[in-house]
């Protein structure tokens, strides 16, 4: 698979997991979703800077929730993501009332990642 039909299928398991949680909320549900996302980027990991550009932007349009993005950055620890974030929190005059989602992410960086229950991780 190409460039373009790697982002774009995990563009699509993206929002297929968001409208899991949409739906039916369940985790659980949409964890496989998740894999094959992760499972994507093991294919291609010379294109992370393309994932990472294309997470933010659905984040940021609120096309996905905290959750994948979390869920993601649990496992692969990308540290552009984080210093994004932490820039955004940081730096937003509202983030007390806008930067909770921001900050469930940072917080899945964490080994002792509180929604890490929720999942069948293996680590």
């Amino acid at each position: 698979m190409g460039e373009n039909e790697l982002v774009n299928a995990f563009q699509v398991e993206l929002v297929q997991a968001e409208n899991v949680l949409d739906t039916q909320f369940s985790f659980e549900t949409a964890e496989p979703h998740y894999r094959k996302c992760l499972s994507i980027i093991d294919q291609a990991p010379e294109y992370q800077g393309e994932f990472e550009m294309l997470l933010l932007k659905m984040y940021f349009k609120q096309m996905i929730s905290d959750e994948p993005l979390a869920y993601l950055m649990h496992v692969l620890r990308w540290e552009n993501i984080k210093r994004t974030l932490e820039f955004e929190l940081f730096n937003d005059p509202a983030a007390i009332a806008t930067g909770r989602g921001h900050e469930k992410v940072l917080a899945a960086y964490d080994d002792k990642w509180l929604n890490k229950d929720f999942y069948r991780f293996s680590d």
